[in-house]
């Protein structure tokens, strides 16, 4: 059953983001006078075609999913003869700045349908974690300037805070630059140490970025590497979730039972049962669990996760979560205006992101491993089509800037490459020699292979571990 929604995820995202794609290029071709012969999703042999419009447009859905494309009037290797009326309205024949237009257009479309979505999800009323820490790691930052649970979390950079993850993004994009970020922070009790002062107090914590890993950075792992942890209710031992392909599930374990003793020391709630599994990675454990008032013995084998400082071990299993309440919730209101600058906001902020961490894997400051191919899209894009329809919204956005970005990196064959091109044309006051163009394909072809490569490689690696 996940196979199948993540197969029908990823094909309805990429139907969704290459239709809206290329209409950007249709569009601008079309409002700045060229002429448009073919816009089609997919490639391949068409499935279904119209031809419609005072231009007699073919409009078609070909058989293979993973792109589409424009053709325009005198463009490329078109071999649709020129009426001389249409002459003008070639692709060619047009000035630098509508072609570069029209080449932009793909890419920037793809942003604002972002924002649009993102503006979408803020709209209204939604429940958020409180801005108040939970049980952070004892290795995180935030741990080591003396915050604790219960502590509020005040002010980011001079930016009052409505709910904990509010600012994880922009707190991500200080940390690939090194930036440190003020946090101001409402104690909730006294500390042997002092460094707390009493409950209702407030002090001003200075956490430094330029010394933090980032090789294996992520989203995800930033929020351990920081201590950006939420309050939660404390959860038992019981098993909520047990991955099929886990140590867990091979061992016998399964949902509903309840884990009682790990290596001879008794669990009653979460977090201890992570605490004995995390550093036994590659080494046999002891577990005693209970289902249906018997108790079990097993021996099984956590499996490594993670890299350098972020690894530890795992078995593949969740808890079940409690049920939360005005306790540990607040409810966050938008208006259409503040949702709409709140689309903007978090367009900018993951294209910026994005950029910069794709310049730092060039560095090999960050991994290549972040680098995700279709079969770790596809995966994604079924857990969150099974979550809720607001979490695969929110990956269609994510996944719409990572298209316009790619479609933006200067190689040939890309709308970025084209662009670079055009700047080249405009420079040299004429157009680049066709000997060029073709050593400048075949260039593009090559990078495009490797990164296609390193992509299937990751995703590869990740379902072999």
């Amino acid at each position: 059953m996940s196979l199948l929604y993540s197969v029908v995820g990823f094909l309805v995202a990429i139907s969704i983001l290459v239709a809206v794609h290329e209409f950007g290029h249709f569009w601008a071709a079309r409002r700045l006078g060229v002429k448009v012969l073919k816009f089609s999703i997919g490639f391949g042999k068409p499935l279904w075609s119209r031809v419609s419009g005072p231009d007699q447009t073919e409009y078609r859905i070909a058989a293979i999913p993973l792109g589409g494309y424009v053709q325009m009037l005198g463009e490329g290797d078109s071999d649709t003869p020129i009426d001389p009326k249409d002459a003008h309205r070639t692709f060619d024949v047009q000035p630098i700045w509508k072609r570069s237009i029209i080449a932009a257009a793909g890419p920037a479309i793809n942003f604002l349908f972002a924002a649009l979505l993102f503006m979408f999800l803020g709209f209204g009323t939604e429940q958020q974690f409180k801005p108040v820490f939970g049980e952070l790691p004892a290795t995180s930052k935030l741990t080591e300037l003396g915050v604790t649970a219960g502590d509020r979390l005040l002010e980011v950079d001079g930016k009052a805070v409505a709910h904990l993850s509010e600012y994880n993004l922009y707190i991500f994009n200080q940390v690939l630059k090194g930036q440190p970020i003020e946090f101001k922070v409402e104690g909730s009790s006294d500390n042997a140490n002092g460094a707390r002062g009493a409950q209702g107090s407030v002090r001003t914590v200075l956490l430094p970025t330029a010394d933090m890993p980032l090789y294996n950075i992520n989203p995800s792992s930033l929020i351990y590497q920081v201590g950006l942890i939420p309050y939660f209710p404390p959860a038992d031992t019981t098993l909520g979730t047990v991955l099929e392909d886990s140590p867990a599930y091979a061992a016998g374990l399964r949902s509903g039972d309840r884990i009682i003793n790990i290596n001879g020391v008794d669990v009653t709630v979460w977090r201890e049962l992570t605490d004995l599994v995390s550093p036994n990675a590659g080494q046999s454990i002891d577990l005693r669990y209970e289902r249906k008032g018997l108790a079990y013995d097993i021996v099984l084998t956590p499996k490594l996760t993670g890299e350098g400082e972020l690894a530890r071990g795992v078995i593949g299993v969740g808890r079940v979560n409690p049920v939360l309440t005005d306790n540990e919730l607040v409810t966050v209101s938008k208006s259409v205006p503040q949702a709409l600058v709140h689309g903007v906001e978090q367009t900018w902020l993951i294209s910026s992101l994005t950029v910069r961490m794709l310049g730092k894997m060039l560095t090999l400051q960050v991994s290549p491993k972040n680098v995700n191919g279709p079969i770790t899209i596809a995966d994604v894009a079924g857990q969150t089509l099974q979550i809720d329809w607001q979490a695969y919204i929110h990956f269609l956005a994510v996944i719409s800037i990572s298209l316009g970005i790619m479609n933006l990196l200067p190689i040939p064959m890309l709308d970025g490459g084209h662009l670079m091109m055009f700047a080249v044309e405009g420079v040299a006051g004429r157009a680049a020699s066709e000997r060029f163009y073709m050593a400048g394909q075949k260039v593009g072809v090559l990078l495009l292979v490797g990164l296609m490569s390193l992509a299937f490689y990751n995703d590869i690696f990740r379902l072999l571990n």
